[in-house]
């Protein structure tokens, strides 16, 4: 059962949530069965308290549907989308920021560079898989790295010069210990998700359809994590890992993934998930909430998302 709702939320999330019931966080959410019987979801359904409530929720205005991932730098959130990368400043309408409108499926950033893997956009003369792309002037514009018409990464994380990638190619898990010039297959691992200590580019964090591993080995081998559900997004900030499972309840983990905390639970199931520091941002449904108290509480940050 657990196996088949992770299937479920990646292979079917704009389906998922048109048969989900939809509810504002403004109100306390109606459980599930399965989280009445968390006494730690039942106590952490979303709010917007006034500490979080920081900023107002914007419209998506011209934001286009099928957004892939969340990142944030500083304030900003920059979102991945099917038709380029864009940014939304708190409180303001969402712009974008590549002069290509490629399909950004995996986005990450590290210190000196953005990295991102996805397709190319309409009349854009390139193989269908982009491999890895880097950009140096903050996504405005993106140069091939590696792997260019040979892999598509739907998933990208990184720490340093160690980069880890999910290629939906052939589900294989590959790594870079050279900033993505070069890359190790470690084979097809069922992974969905993958999120890197920021302090330890050994140790990394994997969802599966049977439940969370880890690796201390850079990915070479992988054991089970207990977790209280079944966690199919991850994002690793340096005050804690930040899980999102399939209900759309947040948990936060400070020792590496080996206890987790339930925090909110949002109306419906998640399709992206961003964090850092403190802040935390999730698309679930149409609706992108914001969370700056470690996901105690969310507020509405974009609204009308189509597609989702």
């Amino acid at each position: 059962m657990m196996r088949a709702r992770l299937r479920w939320a990646m292979g079917a999330v704009p389906l998922a949530f048109a048969l989900t019931a939809c509810a504002s966080p403004d109100v306390q959410t109606t459980q599930t069965p399965s989280q009445k019987s968390s006494p730690a979801s039942a106590s952490a359904t979303a709010s917007t308290s006034s500490e979080a409530a920081v900023t107002g929720a914007v419209n998506a205005a011209e934001l286009p549907g099928h957004v892939h991932n969340l990142v944030f730098d500083g304030p900003t959130l920059l979102i991945g989308t099917h038709e380029g990368l864009w940014s939304q400043s708190p409180s303001q309408i969402p712009g974008q920021v590549s002069e290509s409108s490629f399909d950004v499926m995996g986005f990450t950033v590290t210190d000196t560079r953005w990295l991102a893997s996805g397709h190319p956009g309409r009349d854009e003369e390139s193989p269908s898989n982009l491999g890895l792309l880097q950009s140096t002037d903050r996504g405005a514009t993106w140069e091939k790295v590696s792997l260019n018409g040979e892999a598509d990464f739907h998933r990208l994380t990184a720490s340093g010069e160690r980069v880890f990638g999910i290629s939906s190619v052939n589900g294989a898990l590959l790594r870079s210990d050279d900033s993505g010039a070069t890359w190790t297959n470690l084979g097809s691992l069922g992974l969905f998700d993958i999120a890197v200590d920021p302090a330890n580019p050994d140790t990394l964090i994997g969802s599966t359809a049977d439940g969370l591993v880890r690796s201390t080995d850079a990915g070479a081998s992988f054991s089970p994590i207990a977790t209280p559900s079944l966690i199919a997004l991850l994002a690793w900030t340096p005050n804690y890992v930040v899980g999102a499972d399939v209900d759309g309840r947040i948990l936060t983990s400070t020792n590496s993934g080996s206890t987790w905390e339930a925090l909110t639970t949002l109306p419906e199931p998640p399709a992206a998930l961003g964090a850092d520091g403190s802040r935390i941002a999730v698309l679930a449904g149409p609706t992108v909430y914001e969370s700056v108290d470690g996901g105690k509480s969310f507020t509405e940050r974009i609204t009308g998302i189509e597609g989702h």
